[in-house]
């Protein structure tokens, strides 16, 4: 069976966010998601507030609804964010990137490369880390807006690691029709630990607005998002410098 996940969601958990575990699961379920991968940050986190975290995340899931806990990892640099998912311990509030991604492998966990294009941190990727990645987020809707990273999908590409989409939600300007389907057999309950496991095994595929997310990555739909996303940001910026005029 397919679920739909919103990948990469940020909670009052997070020191940048305010949403509640529970308006996060009543947002997402009305707009048609099973699954929210949470990825709270790990500067605001101890080791002392996993247990915690995790009862937050199963009492405000609801039968429509599971929330899934993770972390979001960024070196002491604040340049490289690694989303991590899965029944593994809290690995640090800055780690060392390479450290983290071999401990995350080791413990069973998943690894997720975010938005690389984020003040240019795909410039510091170092190829021992592919091997412990399963996935590159290549269309993260906080930074690249309306269309896929052209860049990105062609870096997942040629390192052979596969395309991830994510909302990376703090507020609710980050609601967009992007999110993961993620396969888990028939007859198996939907559980934080049969999501871990289909991230695992790689068996999820990116979706938007209905439909493989693929389909937005190539051909004529990518340049045509493309073409949308710098008016956007054309028409926001020229917003922004009426007001500063006003």
């Amino acid at each position: 069976m397919n679920y739909l996940a919103a990948p990469h969601i940020h909670s009052a958990w997070s020191d940048d966010a305010s949403w509640s575990l529970g308006d996060i699961a009543a947002g997402f379920g009305k707009r048609g998601y099973r699954i929210v991968l949470l990825s709270e940050h790990s500067r605001a986190f101890a080791e002392a507030d996993l247990g915690a975290y995790h009862a937050a995340c199963a009492e405000a899931s609801t039968p429509e609804v599971l929330l899934v806990p993770g972390i979001e990892y960024n070196d002491p640099e604040n340049l490289i964010h690694i989303t991590v998912w899965g029944e593994v311990p809290f690995f640090g509030h800055t780690p060392q990137i390479g450290d983290l991604l071999a401990k995350v492998s080791a413990e069973g966990g998943v690894s997720v490369l975010a938005h690389p294009w984020r003040r240019d941190a795909w410039r510091r990727y170092e190829s021992a880390w592919t091997p412990h990645l399963a996935a590159i987020e290549v269309w993260n809707r906080k930074y690249d807006g309306l269309a896929p990273n052209k860049q990105a999908l062609a870096m997942a590409r040629r390192l052979g690691v596969a395309p991830f989409v994510s909302l990376d939600f703090h507020t609710s300007r980050q609601f967009f029709p992007l999110g993961m389907s993620l396969h888990i057999d028939d007859g198996v309950p939907l559980s934080p630990h049969s999501v871990y496991q289909a991230l695992r095994q790689g068996a999820f595929e990116p979706r938007a607005f209905n439909r493989s997310a693929r389909f937005f990555m190539g051909g004529p739909a990518r340049p045509a998002l493309e073409i949308v996303e710098r008016t956007r940001r054309l028409l926001r910026g020229r917003l922004r410098h009426l007001r500063r005029e006003s």
